[in-house]
């Protein structure tokens, strides 16, 4: 029986975990009052959709589990821009550090020993 690497099994477990974060975000942002915002609720449940969509795709070793991986790391960049609007240095410094993240991810998903076609 072939075991999954030690890294496969983290991503996919920290990308899930960000999913059920992402889910639980979107249940607490659910517009039950006036001032919340349903725009929000809508974008957390995309966020955890997509982080949940990836670290499924990285566990069985799919092909397609870097591309996810790489949306779902967009996703991060888009929340950063607007939570801060003109922070640039900020934003441009998460944004460096999340496109690297991003690349030597997608790169390890896409040559990690193991994956299936």
């Amino acid at each position: 029986m072939q075991t999954k690497p030690f890294g496969v099994r983290v991503l996919a477990g920290v990308l899930l975990v960000a999913g059920l974060a992402g889910i639980a975000a979107f249940w607490g942002a659910l517009p039950r009052t006036p001032g919340t915002s349903p725009l929000m609720a809508m974008f957390a449940l995309v966020w955890g959709c997509t982080f949940l969509a990836a670290g499924v795709l990285a566990w069985r070793g799919s092909r397609f589990a870097a591309f996810a991986f790489l949306a779902a790391m967009g996703l991060l960049l888009t929340a950063c821009s607007y939570v801060f609007p003109n922070g640039q240095l900020l934003v441009r410094s998460a944004s460096l550090v999340t496109v690297l993240v991003g690349l030597i991810g997608a790169w390890y998903l896409s040559w990690a020993p193991g994956r299936t076609a």
